[in-house]
């Protein structure tokens, strides 16, 4: 099972989605039906589902940050019509609250995908990586106090 990857959609231009297993640049890809297997050089570097629209409607585009087990059986369904290695179900999204010079911000820790198909080193996030406001603002996003320190922003609580 494959634990650390990035999920996105993109159901506006060609109802794909796309699952990466790095962030190694694609120079060539296999078709396999509804799949195309990834490659950099000979590397698997991730699958592209095509025509996903037949199996699940995601109404999303863009990075899904923490994305649901059922979503995750779709897709390991088609995966394993293929005999391709099939995706971990993921417990946390990697994008933690913490405290940033006595501000709450959202943080990326390192080896979690980030919405520009690289893997973070670890960093606070801006509103462009959260899909925040406008997509262009990179000023690092600032939490409201109602939100706990250290919990998963994608699955916050309110105090």
């Amino acid at each position: 099972m494959i634990k650390n990857y990035g999920l996105y959609n993109n159901h506006e231009l060609d109802n794909t989605v796309l699952v990466l297993f790095s962030d190694k640049s694609v120079n060539k890809s296999t078709s396999l039906g509804e799949v195309d297997v990834l490659y950099h050089e000979t590397e698997i570097v991730g699958y592209k589902l095509k025509n996903f629209i037949k199996y699940a409607k995601i109404k999303y585009s863009g990075i899904i940050y923490l994305p649901a087990n059922p979503l995750i059986d779709v897709i390991n369904g088609i995966l394993a019509r293929y005999n391709l290695e099939l995706l971990d179900y993921k417990h946390g999204s990697g994008y933690i609250t913490k405290l940033n010079k006595d501000k709450l911000m959202v943080f990326c820790e390192a080896g979690t995908f980030m919405r520009d198909y690289q893997i973070s080193n670890g960093q606070y996030c801006s509103y462009y990586d959260l899909y925040i406001k406008d997509e262009n603002d990179k000023r690092l996003f600032e939490i409201d106090e109602k939100i706990k320190e250290n919990i998963d922003f994608f699955l916050s609580e309110v105090k």
